[in-house]
């Protein structure tokens, strides 16, 4: 058992030694032959890469539906391949999608070994991406992608890329960071290959490219560093940084963009969209004759859809240093744009527009490049100026301000950009419109190319102001403006050429501005075609120097012409109302005409004022104690008249108390006077005088010393007394001399009573000229005693005459006043008596026979009558004297009746009969109507008697 057991062992330590021997050569080779292997690879510095690791790249290249070719491979023992022109194509497409001119890979050689290939690190030289001919808008192969050069380094999760730079669509690319791996592994649907899906997706991916590389076209030296961020969902976060030198746009509208600077972050990869935001500046902005801003900064906030590359902007705001477009300029500007879809816009402004702050929303459709601006807040007055220019004319001219506040202002822009409209709700100080200061105004205003308008303003021009409405043609410059409210005219001057305020500067509206409405309208520059209406109402103003209590009128006026279609004016005498029309040379200002149909109770004297020196040789022919009522119509042409000077007047008037034409004294007078140049015709004359009642009429005509009067006048139970006591004083006064104080004679005369009618013609400033006739009627106890007896007459009154009536009729020759025949009765006598009155010595010069008795029926008047019957007949009486010293002696007589008989009683005359009164002279008639130049009181001795027993009066030609 020993032995065998020996021999096994023996067998066992052999056979071990064998093995190990076996081992150690079979070691030593291999470490020989690997010696040897690395001594041809350290020798060697390329070697083919091993068919199994090109298969399986070929085979992972596939899979994803792509075909990759390789120029040449090689790799060094190191680790390190290199893969020469490579070029990876789609099987639909016969060119090329990718080339590279080299891929680096680090890998570890050790894992070929055991024949798997996992890179270390991947770099790309020379890499070009190109759109095939037939996904291409030009029909050839297109590069989006060139001179890109990429480190890659993949790791468990993560792929690095510290280093990689491209030409990507002309923006220089530069890249850094790391992706993460997991989100690239896709499943867009199930059972969908990632080959179908990369030739489902390709096309889409080249159009979005070949798209956004054609807006890529208009940026300068564009430059776009990303940083990434690994993210687990999205692959990577992406931290744009993009810089480009200018950018240059022909819609929506033309833009040119310098010193670009945009930032964002944005996902890679994942469906949902995020909401993310892009920062955008730029140092200038210009639009190329519409305006420039500078500083520009641009905030949008939306959301970004990785697979698309697609970001929606829901909210953008932007801010500017400065903004300036066609002399129009802003500061501090800040806006939010609602984004709409394109070409439209919203967008909330706010900015220092030349100086205030305005804010505005704004409204854009860059399609046909139209706009609507809203707008509130100050208003600078310096963008006048560009307003001007824009609308091709001055705007300060017809409106200026100082300070100015907008609320719902508009601003329309049509097709083009072009200003149609803009209107708003406006407050201002400091207005200057048309060279009308206004302290202060609101107004709504809408302004076009064509028209300014505003259908609703206010203005306060001191104590003045007014609201209305105003319209200007800004081609044709026709205007309409309507106000209303407390105004004086004065103030809106500059709105009028200078017949405007020499018209109005008649009036002084110092203590009240008028209540007025105006209604104006015409073309500026061309006053002829200008209508005013104007409508006042104001309260003690003076006109022409004339003060009223209230004056209300309306007018239409036109240059050098003004109606008065209505006019009331009151005072404290009375009022007056009609219709006026006033006209001047528009030239010269000259006065032209007036025209007038006024009734008025007012003082005369304030018309006269009103009218001007025009009137007073009208109206300083009456005076009176009480105003008139007058009825006034006519003309008064002025020498600026095509007829030259002229004037025609028809007058009706009535008047209380005293009144004095021409200084004749009259009382409660009403006649109608017609007046023509320097003739005056009166008719219908009536008034009260001394007492009585006259009635007639009068003429006034020629001029100077040949002017004449006329008058034809009756004159019913006045005093004798007043009568005569008037006539002298009125004598006097034209004549120059001192008035004779009431005497003997008018009082005594006071209670007789007088008829008269008298007509004569004579110059007018010569009382003792006229010519003409007439009769006069004395009735009353007082008119004559004479005491026959003398003294032993006081003691038998019968024997004194007593006469209780008269009748005369009489010529007026000059300055004499003839008798022919006067015949006065009384109850116990006669008289017939003839002879004269010298008006300018006031003599007497009468010739009269009395008839003692021969009225009486008494017994003892009756037996006196019969003794003295024989002798009464030849009782003549010489009247000589004035009438306040009367001289009378009886030519034949109880005292001298013997010297009468004897033969030088012939010296004395024959006793003559009663004397007839003369037969009326046809040749010789009254005269055109007048108020009398009254004659001399001697004419009180001459009595008209009842008109039913006078002839009447003939007037006579003028």
């Amino acid at each position: 058992m020993t032995r065998p057991l020996k021999f096994i062992g023996s067998a066992l330590r052999a056979g071990s030694a064998t093995l190990l021997a076996f081992a150690l050569w079979s070691l030593w080779l291999a470490l020989g032959g690997l010696l040897v292997v690395q001594s041809y690879i350290l020798f060697t510095s390329e070697l083919a890469v091993p068919d199994f690791a090109l298969r399986r790249f070929e085979r992972r290249i596939a899979e994803a539906g792509l075909r990759a070719t390789f120029a040449r491979t090689s790799f060094d023992p190191t680790g390190r391949m290199l893969v020469e022109d490579v070029r990876v194509s789609l099987p639909e497409f016969a060119e090329p999608v990718l080339t590279v001119r080299s891929v680096y890979i680090q890998f570890n050689p050790w894992w070929l070994a055991v024949g798997r290939f996992e890179p270390e690190e991947i770099r790309l030289h020379g890499a070009r991406a190109t759109v095939p001919a037939m996904l291409s808008p030009s029909g050839r192969a297109e590069d989006v992608i060139r001179d890109l050069d990429a480190t890659i380094v993949p790791r468990a999760h993560l792929i690095d890329l510290p280093q990689f730079s491209a030409q990507v669509a002309g923006v220089t690319l530069t890249a850094q960071g790391a992706l993460a791996v997991a989100p690239f592994v896709i499943k867009s649907r199930p059972g969908e290959s990632l080959a179908e899906l990369v030739s489902t997706q390709f096309p889409l991916v080249c159009r979005q490219v070949i798209a956004i590389a054609g807006q890529l076209e208009a940026l300068e030296a564009p430059a776009l560093d990303l940083e990434l961020i690994p993210s687990d969902t999205r692959g990577a976060i992406i931290h744009a940084d993009f810089l480009a030198k200018g950018l240059t746009l022909n819609t929506p509208l033309p833009l040119a963009l310098r010193g670009l600077h945009a930032t964002a972050e944005l996902p890679l990869l994942g469906p949902p969209a995020v909401t993310t935001r892009l920062e955008i500046s730029v140092a200038a902005v210009n639009a190329p004759e519409r305006g420039e801003a500078h500083e520009v900064h641009a905030s949008l906030a939306g959301s970004f859809r990785p697979g698309g590359f697609q970001f929606d902007p829901r909210d953008i705001k932007v801010t500017a240093d400065s903004l300036a477009s066609r002399g129009f300029s802003a500061r501090a500007l800040s806006a939010t744009f609602v984004p709409q879809p394109l070409p439209k816009l919203d967008a909330d402004l706010v900015a220092q527009l030349m100086g205030e702050p305005l804010a505005v929303q704004a409204r854009a459709d860059f399609s046909d490049r139209t706009a609507i601006l809203r707008f509130s807040g100050p208003i600078s007055p310096h963008v006048l100026t560009p307003l001007s220019t824009l609308l091709k004319t001055e705007v300060r001219q017809y409106f200026d301000f100082a300070a100015l506040d907008c609320r719902a202002g508009v601003v329309q822009l049509g097709p083009d950009w072009k200003f149609e409209k803009v209107t708003a709700e406006v407050e201002a100080q400091g207005i200057d419109a048309r060279h009308v200061r206004i302290d202060e105004g609101r107004a709504t205003v809408e302004l076009d190319p064509r028209r300014f308008y505003s259908p609703r303003a206010y203005g306060r021009i001191g104590g003045n102001f007014a609201r209305g409405s105003y319209e200007h043609d800004l081609q044709t410059h026709q205007f309409r403006f309507l106000l209303a409210g407390q105004l004086r005219p004065l103030a809106i001057s500059g709105w009028f050429r200078a017949w405007w305020p020499i018209f109005f500067r008649q009036f002084d509206f110092q203590a009240a501005a008028p209540a007025a409405s105006v209604d104006a309208g015409g073309f500026w520059r061309e006053g002829r075609r200008s209508a005013i209406f104007v409508f006042a109402d104001v309260a003690h103003p003076v006109i022409r120097g004339a003060a009223l209590d209230r004056v209300r009128t309306r007018l239409f006026i036109r240059p050098g012409f003004y109606d008065g279609l209505e006019m009331l004016a009151t005072h404290s005498t009375g009022l007056a109302q009609g219709t006026f029309t006033y006209s001047v040379m528009p030239e010269t200002f000259a006065w032209r005409r007036l025209d007038l149909d006024l009734a008025s109770t007012l003082d005369p004297a304030l018309a006269a004022g009103i009218i001007g020196p025009i009137a007073d040789p009208v109206l300083n022919q009456f005076k009176y104690a009480h105003p008139p009522t007058l009825k006034v119509t006519g003309r008064i042409d002025g020498a600026a008249s095509p007829g030259g000077a002229h004037q025609t007047f028809q007058i009706d008037a009535s008047t209380r108390g005293e009144f004095r034409f021409h200084g004749f004294p009259l009382k409660d007078v009403s006649f109608a006077a017609a007046l023509r140049d320097d003739e005056i015709a009166l008719d219908r004359v009536e008034a009260r005088f001394a007492g009585g009642v006259a009635s007639g009429k009068a003429r006034i005509w020629g001029t100077g010393k040949e002017r004449r009067v006329g008058f034809d006048t009756t004159l019913k139970d006045a005093s004798l007394g007043l009568v005569a006591s008037a006539v002298a004083g009125y004598v006097a006064e034209i004549s120059g001399r001192p008035a004779v104080p009431p005497g003997k004679f008018v009082q005594e005369k006071a209670n007789v009573r007088l008829d008269l009618a008298a007509s004569a013609e004579g110059r007018y400033a010569d009382p003792y000229s006229f010519q003409g006739s007439g009769n006069a009627i004395l009735q009353g106890q007082e008119i004559g005693e004479v005491p026959l007896l003398g003294l032993l007459s006081e003691l038998l009154k019968f024997t004194a005459l007593r006469f209780t009536s008269a009748r005369a009729n009489f010529k007026i020759e000059g300055a004499k006043l003839a008798f022919p025949e006067v015949t006065l009765r009384g109850a116990n006598s006669a008289i017939d008596a003839h002879g004269d009155y010298a008006l300018d010595r006031r003599q007497l010069a009468f010739n009269a026979r009395l008839y003692p008795f021969q009225q009486s029926d008494s017994l003892i008047k009756t037996v006196v009558g019969a003794v003295l019957a024989p002798i009464s007949n030849v009782f003549e009486v010489k009247l000589t004297g004035t009438l306040e010293k009367p001289e009378w002696v009886f030519v034949i007589g109880p005292t001298n009746f013997l010297r009468a008989l004897a033969p030088e009683a012939g010296a004395v005359g024959k006793p003559r009969g009663p004397v007839s009164a003369p037969e009326p002279d046809p040749t010789k008639g009254t005269v055109a109507p007048a108020l009398p130049q009254a004659p001399d009181p001697a004419t009180t001795n001459a009595t008209p008697p009842p008109a039913s027993t006078l002839p009447p009066a003939t007037p006579a030609k003028p």
